[in-house]
């Protein structure tokens, strides 16, 4: 994430761009705000865990249940329902800066070795010290912790090809995943017609939709790049076709609109396996149109830009957090409270170790 940071720095967006640097910003910090707190709140007891890389039919039919017969835990079940797709942003981000960087912008003429090797070192050095921060408070805090032989894997960032892989921090899955999706933009999608990426997306969803939804395999391909292509593609395709006034989302009342309807269309597709699939074009869309909406608002895109600014160190910080905290949280059954002290520590990590963790930004 800390490298779609830098890429939305270098990128020249002129005032036609679909979304402008500020609106990016702000879409990072609705996906880092989702992001953490979905990832604690999932993990409450009487939480319906939601869909994220297998169909779970029956989290979808325990929301329904809770949705008709209200009670505490409703509010983090909505959450669970409609917030863990922060990842669905910034996989679409990384796809439309790309593009912008690396097709259009400054970035033109990159070799493919220079491309993956700048961006296979930004994400291992993000990594490495998110994974010094936890091992150093997990040898404090429970010193007989079994870190298993996968680790390493995680290191040089391919532990999602290990079907076996156990990943520490959990979050952190996210790493091996994006560093997939870049190999593939620069190798198969890179300056080339649109149809090789559209390809690419009705090959993947084709492809989950052969096994079942609670599958092994399925879980296997969405840890890895399958998950990721959907979105992906969609921001390549936004960076190299809209424009600020496509679809007349300029216009509050029409990007109103559209905002209703794709969240709509987002919900009726977590009801089925196959219209699962595509649920990313919702998601998206959903994101897009609220971002839009709220860049008009000063006070809304301050505070979600700062969000975003903050976003990369706040993703590497958080899981370290919610793992010495959950046990903690069902224990005590103190939801809202326990909540509050893990965005305080959260936020408190954030801003101490923020130094630590910003890259170069004359990085390439």
């Amino acid at each position: 994430m800390s490298t779609d940071q830098q890429t939305i720095k270098t990128v020249t967006t002129s005032n036609s761009s679909f979304l402008s640097r500020s609106e990016c910003n702000i879409m990072r910090g609705f996906a880092i705000l989702f992001i953490i707190i979905d990832n604690i709140t999932h993990l409450y007891s009487g939480v319906f865990m939601d869909s994220e890389f297998i169909y779970l039919s029956k989290s979808v039919k325990g929301f329904v249940n809770n949705l008709m017969h209200p009670d505490a835990m409703l509010p983090f079940n909505l959450i669970s329902f409609y917030c863990p797709y922060g990842v669905m942003l910034f996989i679409f981000l990384s796809g439309y800066c790309l593009t912008l960087k690396y097709e259009k912008g400054n970035g033109r003429g990159t070799s493919c070795k220079a491309f993956i090797g700048n961006h296979y070192k930004k994400l291992f050095v993000m990594q490495l010290k998110g994974l010094a921060l936890f091992l150093t408070v997990l040898f404090m805090f429970n010193p007989n912790e079994v870190i298993r032989n996968s680790i390493v894997l995680q290191f040089l960032l391919v532990g999602n090809l290990n079907p076996d892989w156990l990943c520490k921090p959990g979050p952190y899955w996210f790493f091996g995943m994006i560093m997939e999706m870049y190999v593939i933009y620069r190798l198969i999608i890179y300056n080339r017609k649109d149809w090789v990426a559209i390809a690419l997306t009705v090959f993947s969803i084709g492809v989950m939709a052969c096994f079942s939804p609670e599958s092994a395999t399925l879980n296997y391909l969405r840890v890895n790049c399958f998950l990721a292509i959907l979105p992906f593609c969609m921001g390549v395709l936004a960076a190299r076709h809209l424009k600020s006034n496509s679809f007349s989302l300029n216009k509050t009342g029409i990007c109103l609109a559209w905002f209703v309807l794709a969240f709509v269309l987002l919900t009726a597709t977590k009801f089925n396996f196959y219209s699962w699939l595509i649920m990313p074009v919702f998601v998206i869309v959903t994101a897009v149109t609220l971002v839009k909406l709220f860049s008009k608002v000063k006070f809304f895109d301050t505070v979600f830009g700062w969000l975003g600014a903050m976003s990369g160190v706040l993703f590497v910080v958080h899981p370290t957090v919610r793992e010495f905290l959950i046990d903690r949280m069902n224990d005590y059954g103190l939801y809202y409270g326990m909540l509050l002290v893990y965005l305080l520590i959260t936020f408190g990590l954030c801003l101490i170790l923020k130094p630590a963790f910003t890259t170069n930004k004359n990085a390439n």
